[in-house]
């Protein structure tokens, strides 16, 4: 993913076009050291929330992965944050930091501050399929995933995580079904093409089938 793609999935809010908030994330996109300055800047003149979440995805860019996760915690904790909804997803961003920062721990727990905000959010089971994946937890793996699916949250990354768990219990077939999933929505994905050549080097045979571009 790249890091505007990242930036937009990261998004607090939906600012009004035209925002502080949306030219504070395109200055990060075009420049992350005058971007992470200006960030710094507006936070230093009492800006809220949105300034501090500005400030943590320049963090998190710049390789401060630790000190994001903190400010995202910190700001899941304020009152102009938003809502319960904004709260958990933010926390989420904590958790997926944390990940980042290879404190698989601490991703855990702001994950489950986030659950106890919102505890029916099948979007965050997407965030457990990855904290529970570096933990090693692999039917938590499963579970998950599989409940973010049910309530119609997938991504190419968490399907490739669910096939892995079902390889560590030897269930090939069901990890073949997940490599086609993941490259069903990402035909590019390079963990999916690793996992899918490993798995035929077990005699599984993964066949993929896209539809050619129209032609104008």
């Amino acid at each position: 993913m790249t890091f505007v793609a990242f930036l937009m999935a990261l998004a607090l809010t939906a600012p009004a076009e035209g925002s502080r908030y949306d030219d504070c994330v395109a200055l990060l996109a075009a420049d992350i050291e005058i971007g992470r300055i200006a960030a710094q800047q507006w936070v230093s003149e009492g800006g809220g929330a949105e300034a501090r979440h500005c400030l943590a995805l320049a963090d998190l860019e710049a390789g401060f992965p630790k000190l994001a996760a903190v400010r995202l915690q910190e700001i899941a904790q304020r009152k102009d944050a938003g809502d319960d909804f904004v709260r958990a997803k933010v926390l989420a961003q904590a958790a997926e930091a944390w990940l980042k920062a290879a404190e698989p721990a601490n991703a855990e727990k702001a994950l489950l501050d986030a659950q106890a905000l919102v505890p029916d959010s099948g979007e965050l089971q997407l965030t457990a399929a990855k904290v529970f994946s570096a933990l090693a937890r692999w039917q938590d793996v499963i579970d998950a995933v599989t409940l973010a699916e049910e309530a119609d949250f997938v991504s190419a990354e968490t399907y490739v995580l669910r096939a892995r768990a079902y390889v560590f219990f030897g269930n090939y077939e069901a990890a073949a079904q997940d490599v086609v999933n993941a490259l069903s929505l990402q035909p590019m994905n390079i963990d999916a093409l690793v996992l899918r050549g490993e798995l035929q080097q077990t005699g599984i045979v993964i066949d993929v089938f896209y539809d050619q571009p129209e032609k104008n």
